[in-house]
């Protein structure tokens, strides 16, 4: 692996042995001459990864947020490094940075000497770890290299005595599956309640200690020497594959494979990557990274494709995927191709140039990788991290467009369970049941009749729901344990079942028995793809790995907020099904694993507010900063907001508070039925239009008020009236017009055009991620607030959950849903309805040049509640706190047109 190189300037460390923050662009190696804020953001990031804090970074589109993430976040970590690497003491150096300490000499001189001391023995394990790395891949290279000699000399008659393979005819279907022993089929022997059973001593010891340690206690134990300097387990175990030893590194993730890309190519045009030896590894899915073309082009989702990867992995040498060797050196030789920045397009590249799969090579990188760009999905799931063996102990991670962050863990950690899913696994269990159960230890036995138990319990609990249901729909969310009770499996032990099949590894072997019995013949397959989608069965893949989730969410006995959404519907042939779903109601339970293992943590985004919400449901108890805990008190989390590099008076804010008649403008669902007020709000849109340059985008709180208010203005008279001037485009719901989009770009952008007018949806496939720079938005109209609805199960059970007046009271959600709730839940109600303002609004003003007015068509954003969760780009210097009547809002807006926006002075 190639270090880092130190960056140009001297690395300095004030008298506490922390890194002094660079002053200058230079040292931060940053590309151009920098904006204001963003010197201050990386200055604040960089001294945010020194403090190991966790805090969140606003800064809004158009100031270069990516490129000074990677400036400051990999000036710390070179600078970081530098430190590390450094034997003698700093004073020695002159590294010391002039400040004021009123300790005395002798103290500092103890505090140098303990870090150097600290330092020293870190060092040490560290060169011992990759002593150890380095001489078993040395030694693996060398074995396999011989062996490869070995097979060629055989193969042109060099000796070997092996039989050669006899010429006779194509073996049958029955003689293949005949080759997949069933022994690689059977689970493993399991111990019940092993970890109780007192077998094992070491498990009764409350620390958890590591393997290698447990193997020196054992030796101890045994008698056996032990910590020879001269060899080591590793050493006289050839198979065993030791530890590599990682190097301090930065964890970016980012929402979208896009974003990935866009921060990658960032990172390749600086001098990090050109002169200063980073190394970036991208993580991806199997679709994206995927080398063998013969199986991807037949798999059209990413289930498919796990499902065939894992298929071609248990299967015997010749149906393995070509990609992916059995032997070590292959991928040993792509981890060294590896090499400087690396996005999902040269990984793949590299892979198909040495028949090497990438996925699995992108992952073995990661250890000896500086930069780990990679999904939401991958770091926010605790079982995603454990499966690609990431630690993210004393590294630093930055999660980019975390605005929506606390939905995305939510998200991630919910799951459903319908009754095909159910019903498929239950016949896949019993099947396996039946034909192994005589090979299984009394452990395997034992678990195995208590999944099938359960799975029998939910079946018939499903079944129940749906009979009763009589063709009305449902959905009533229970407690966990209020769930195993109705489903009559409170009797068993569902976190002894979740152990289980995590220890056992039972879903890998049920899904090698499915692969088994479903050899299909081409008429067979033929037959079900004449049969309708409905009637296609859960692939027993996808049924194993959904059980699995949900047993482990349910199964946890730590995690506190949880509920059990029982949802039951009726599709269109009047059938009812139902859905169980796992509803996760406190984030800080997944994301709290991230905050105790992770050196800093920084959340960033053109569009964070409001901020409160975010750092009281995402921040556990207690910290680890370099293995030392701490209570996090989320008043000590950092918050850096920045205003937008344009100038103030390029932008303008007005909420109009009444429509021409002199209506008031708020728009509740009641309201929404007010014809009169409709029709306002569509004459307020019209005189708008007249006064704005370019395009309008109007938002809207739902496509249900959007429908409701267009036929209204159809029917008045007002779309007419404002196509007069602009052509008018209406989002159609269930992305039933993918193309309005670039209708509406060409009809701004046409030559001699007037502009036009989209109308669109809060939350919304228009509302996150499109640029409406320049003419595309020259203004953004809200119209309506969009709060969730409290009719949602969900919702409802979320914001009792946070309203601690009311979290005991088996009513709270019932209360809420009528719209009685406390002050936290209140909220928490209003951030969820602000930040999805917040977005829409942030697609108008992208660059330094760019300039917009911003009109809320309803009085509630006067609302100082409201009005203080607005980005700090669009409060600061706005008269935005008082609304206006229609004639002053409008005079306003069209004064701010007349001025001459190249003008305007930069500083």
């Amino acid at each position: 692996m190639t270090a880092v190189d130190p960056p140009a300037t001297d690395t300095r460390i004030n008298t506490l042995g922390r890194l002094c923050t660079p002053q200058t662009a230079t040292e931060f190696s940053f590309p151009f001459t920098p904006y204001t804020i963003q010197l201050e953001f990386m200055q604040r990031l960089f001294e945010t990864l020194e403090e190991g804090r966790f805090a969140i970074f606003e800064s809004p589109t158009g100031t270069g947020k990516s490129l000074s993430i990677i400036c400051g976040a990999l000036t710390w970590l070179m600078h970081h490094n530098k430190r590390q690497d450094t034997k003698t003491t700093q004073s020695s150096n002159g590294l010391l940075a002039h400040g004021v300490d009123d300790q005395p000499e002798w103290v500092r001189e103890y505090e140098r000497k303990q870090r150097d001391a600290q330092r020293d023995i870190e060092g040490m394990q560290v060169d011992e770890k990759r002593r150890r790395y380095d001489g078993w891949v040395a030694r693996t290279r060398r074995k396999e290299a011989a062996e490869m000699r070995g097979r060629r000399m055989g193969a042109f008659g060099g000796g070997g005595g092996g039989a050669q393979p006899s010429v006779g005819k194509r073996k049958t279907r029955e003689e293949i599956n005949d080759e997949l022993s069933d022994s690689d089929m059977v689970v493993d022997a399991y111990e019940s309640d092993q970890a109780a059973s007192g077998n094992n001593a070491e498990d009764k010891d409350p620390v958890q200690y590591s393997d290698s340690v447990r193997r020196l206690l054992r030796k101890k134990a045994a008698g056996q020497p032990y910590g020879d300097s001269d060899s080591s387990d590793s050493d006289n175990d050839p198979d065993e594959v030791p530890e590599e030893p990682e190097v301090t590194k930065i964890f970016y993730a980012s929402r979208t494979h896009s974003q990935l890309q866009q921060f990658v190519g960032e990172l390749k045009r600086t001098d990090f990557a050109t002169e200063n030896n980073i190394r970036c590894v991208t993580l991806g899915s199997r679709m994206q990274l995927c080398g063998n073309e013969a199986v991807r082009s037949k798999c059209q989702s990413v289930g498919t494709l796990n499902e065939r990867c894992l298929e071609l992995q248990q299967n015997n040498k010749k149906k393995r995927c070509p990609m992916l060797p059995t032997r070590h050196t292959p991928m040993l030789d792509y981890k060294d191709a590896v090499n400087g920045v690396m996005d999902i397009e040269d990984l793949v590249k590299e892979g198909r140039k040495m028949s090497v799969c990438a996925y699995y090579g992108s992952r073995n990188s990661v250890n000896s990788a500086h930069v780990v760009a990679l999904p939401y999905n991958m770091l926010l799931s605790k079982s995603a991290r454990q499966s690609m063996n990431l630690s993210l102990k004393n590294h630093v991670v930055v999660v980019d467009e975390a605005h929506n962050l606390v939905d995305t863990v939510l998200a991630i950690h919910s799951v459903s369970l319908d009754c095909q899913t159910v019903k498929t696994l239950l016949d896949l269990v019993q099947r396996y049941w039946s034909k192994y159960w005589k090979r299984m230890n009394s452990g395997n036995a034992g678990y195995v009749r208590q999944t099938m138990a359960l799975l029998k319990a939910l079946a018939k609990y499903m079944a129940a729901l749906t009979k009763s249901a009589q063709g009305n729909e449902s959905a009533e969310v229970v407690s966990v344990n209020e769930f195993l009770h109705r489903a009559h499996a409170d009797h068993f032990n569902v976190y002894k079942i979740d152990r289980y099949l995590r220890t056992s590894k039972l879903g890998r072997k049920l899904n090698m028995f499915a692969d088994s019995i479903n050899q299909a013949s081409e008429e067979d397959i033929a037959q079900r793809a004449k049969k309708p989608m409905g009637a296609v069965p859960v692939a027993p893949a996808t049924a194993v790995a959904m059980f699995e989730t949900f047993m482990q969410s349910i199964g946890n006995p730590e995690r506190r907020g949880a509920r059990v959404v029982v949802r039951v519907t009726t599709a269109s042939d009047k059938k009812a099904t139902v859905e169980l779903k796992y509803l996760l109601l406190d984030p800080s339970d997944a994301f709290g694993d991230i905050c105790r293992e992770a050196r800093a943590v920084v959340l960033a985004g053109g569009t964070m507010q409001p901020t409160d919400d975010v750092i009281s449901q995402l921040l556990p108890t207690t910290h680890t900063i370099s293995g030392q805990p701490e209570l996090m008190d989320p008043n000590n989390a950092r918050l850096f907001a920045w205003n937008h590099v344009v100038d103030k008076s390029h932008v303008a804010a007005v909420v109009v508070g009444s429509g021409p008649t002199g209506q008031q403008l708020r728009f509740t669902y009641h309201d929404q039925m007010d014809a009169k007020k409709l029709r306002d709000a569509g004459n307020a849109l019209a005189a708008l239009c007249a006064v704005v340059p370019g395009g309008v985008v109007v938002f809207f709180p739902s496509y249900q008020m959007l429908m409701r208010m267009h036929e209204e203005w159809t029917s008045c008279g007002v779309i007419a009236r404002i196509e007069r001037k602009k052509p008018v485009f209406a989002e159609q719901p269930n992305n039933g017009d993918s193309g309005i989009l670039d209708r509406y770009t060409i009809q701004v952008q046409r030559p001699g055009s007037t502009g036009a007018v989209l109308l669109s949806v809060v939350g919304g496939r228009l509302s996150e991620g499109i640029n409406f720079s320049d003419d595309l938005g020259r203004a953004v109209v809200m119209i309506g607030v969009p709060f969730p609805s409290l009719k949602s199960p969900e919702l409802a059970e979320r914001l009792a959950f946070y309203d601690s007046h009311r979290r005991e009271n088996g009513k709270a959600a019932a209360e809420i849903m009528d719209g009685k709730m406390g002050g936290r839940a209140r909220e928490l109600y209003e951030s969820l309805c602000m930040r999805a303002v917040n977005q829409s609004i942030g697609r108008v003003i992208r660059h330094r040049g760019d300039y917009a007015a911003v009109v809320f068509l309803d009085c509630r954003y006067a609302d100082q509640r409201i009005a203080r969760k607005l980005p700090a780009w669009i409060v600061d210097g706005q008269q935005n706190t008082n609304a206006l009547a229609f004639g002053p809002a409008i005079s306003r807006i069209a004064m701010f047109f007349k001025q001459d926006f190249t003008a305007t002075k930069h500083v």
